[in-house]
């Protein structure tokens, strides 16, 4: 059995997208396809463009085992089988205004679900951002792929996959990952025990106490307790000391935006 991983690419890049590859209004997929193929441009492979800590690690784990295949989804490229080698330009497009249609992603450069090469006995592993699995669920192939695919029960996919996997609303808690580490760690659990492993950290959620209440702060206030009370922690050390023993609401993700915020208006005032 032959697992296909597909890795949701991430916006940060180590190279700047040109000015033709950046979708903006009146960018039409012709006109993409078009600065696409254009001969003379820098391409990069996978490992080398995304910068993302998420899609950075989902392809190492996925590269490094022997029964996977890493496939990047994309919202400039479409579906990239990363171990052909395909070497891709930078680029700036995210599903939706900044992008191509939910319904369109599979008219990208690369293609859609067509591109899996699939065997009896093969899965489809997507764990990947809503917008990610809404694009894979608007792709005319994903009947042909659907009695492959594996990805969570509660998803847009979890109706049509034949192998819906129970993610639990509080199963961060219980692996003691943030957020945005999450599907990584799903993924690297599935290809370690199979649905079993995910199955069983839900059945442990399942047994956590009801969440505490916790006060809500505005940003400024966050940053304050950090600054005050943080005593140097970080990530999700620091979240755990502000939630658990300051009782405030927290999160990696909000503190990291209200750094940016504040970093910004910095800027902006010079």
């Amino acid at each position: 059995m032959t697992l296909h991983v597909l890795v949701a690419c991430s916006k940060s890049k180590s190279h700047a997208a040109p000015e033709d590859l950046t979708w903006r209004d009146g960018v039409s997929l012709e006109s993409w396809r078009t600065s696409w193929e254009e001969a003379n441009r820098p391409r990069y492979e996978a490992r080398d463009l995304y910068s993302g800590r998420a899609t950075r690690r989902q392809l190492e784990l996925s590269t490094g085992d022997p029964n996977s295949v890493p496939y990047l989804i994309s919202a400039g490229a479409g579906l990239v089988r990363v171990s052909d080698g395909i070497k891709i330009p930078s680029y700036e497009s995210t599903f939706g205004k900044g992008g191509p249609s939910f319904e369109d992603w599979h008219l990208l450069p690369h293609g859609g679900l067509s591109n899996l090469e699939l065997a009896d006995g093969d899965r489809v592993l997507a764990f990947a951002p809503p917008s990610y699995l809404r694009a894979i669920s608007r792709d005319p192939g994903l009947g042909l792929v659907s009695k492959h695919l594996v990805a969570p029960s509660h998803s847009c996919l979890g109706g049509v996959c034949s192998f819906p996997v129970r993610v639990h609303p509080r199963i961060k808690e219980v692996l003691g990952v943030a957020s945005a580490d999450l599907n990584t760690e799903l993924i690297r659990m599935f290809m370690e025990r199979g649905e079993e492993g995910i199955e069983t950290a839900s059945r442990r959620a399942d047994t956590l106490p009801p969440p505490p209440v916790r006060r809500r702060v505005s940003d400024e206030e966050l940053l304050e307790v950090d600054r005050k009370k943080g005593g140097g922690r970080k990530g999700m050390d620091l979240v755990r000391h502000i939630r658990d023993e300051l009782g405030i609401s927290a999160s990696v993700e909000r503190i990291g935006m209200a750094r940016s915020n504040r970093d910004s208006g910095r800027m902006a005032d010079e």
